[in-house]
């Protein structure tokens, strides 16, 4: 499973929160959508496609785009004889 997350500046009210959550929910492959107002961002996990994603929102009229995966924390490395 994939984590996706987008940033929805048009996304400013409840109702926009609902809207984009029912639209998202539609789309091929999203298993879960979590949207957050403060931050208009919306995280989705599943296998779908960037280009469905971001053509459901736009159709819907809240154009979103990608932002970069954080980086994953670094695994600490051993030293030799401990």
């Amino acid at each position: 499973m994939t984590t996706l997350t987008l940033l929805v500046p048009g996304m400013t009210c409840r109702h926009c929160v609902r809207k984009v959550t029912a639209v998202l929910r539609d789309v091929p492959g999203v298993q879960l959508v979590q949207a957050d107002l403060t931050t208009a961002t919306v995280v989705l996990r599943g296998e779908p496609t960037v280009a469905d994603v971001l053509a459901a929102l736009d159709e819907a009229g809240f154009p979103g785009t990608v932002l970069p995966a954080p980086p994953s924390a670094p695994t600490p490395a051993r030293r030799a004889g401990r």
